[in-house]
């Protein structure tokens, strides 16, 4: 004798897999129902937790995927910022200058208990760098040192000359204060020596 033979047995096991289904004294049928699958109120892995606990969650943001999000520019408070600001978008849009050719090199202040004692905390990277040399090139320049207009920010650097005009941005914040700029009128090379000023500075020395 099979097990299928037996209809009152079908139905025991109907009512098994899906109690939802032909419930005693229940005569209302929804068509929901009947679609629904035996093994879609099953509990799984992902039931564990409660609903609240993964509604509260954030998602991280993948920063591969997700662009990043540029802080919007200060705007002028006033008139007179207004003005200013506009005097140098035109400036900028009507130079006519060249650029000169740069380069960028750190600088180590090393001493001797860093070479034989290796008593500190540098390394040959450029984190252990105290200082950014600067050299800009200005072939066929004749003004003089005195009268170049050379403006220093934290974060900024403008050079303009007769026949050059620089406006570079800083890799790192540097210390105003500490900078130091040399003109060497046989090369005519102009040589700044800027402060770095990192906020990691105290670990790395």
């Amino acid at each position: 004798m099979s097990f299928f033979d037996n209809p009152e047995q079908l139905k025991l096991l109907q009512n098994l897999l899906n109690p939802r289904r032909n419930r005693p004294g229940d005569d209302s049928s929804c068509s929901e129902d009947e679609d629904e699958s035996p093994v879609a109120n099953r509990l799984n892995p992902g039931n564990i937790g409660s609903s609240n606990a993964k509604q509260k969650t954030k998602k991280t943001p993948n920063l591969v995927t997700t662009p990043l999000e540029e802080k919007p520019k200060q705007q002028p408070t006033n008139l007179e910022e207004w003005q200013e600001e506009q005097e140098r978008l035109d400036a900028d849009e009507l130079e006519t200058r060249k650029c000169p050719e740069y380069t960028m090199t750190y600088r180590q202040a090393v001493g001797t208990e860093d070479v034989f004692l290796q008593m500190g905390n540098r390394t040959g990277a450029s984190s252990s760098c105290e200082d950014l040399i600067l050299e800009i090139s200005l072939p066929g320049e004749d003004m003089a040192a005195d009268k170049m207009n050379l403006s220093l920010q934290e974060t900024e650097l403008d050079l303009g000359t007769t026949l050059y005009r620089l406006k570079l941005a800083l890799p790192h914040p540097v210390d105003v204060d500490r900078c130091q700029a040399k003109y060497d009128v046989e090369l005519l090379k102009l040589r700044i020596t800027l402060r770095l000023r990192r906020e990691l500075d105290y670990i790395n020395f």
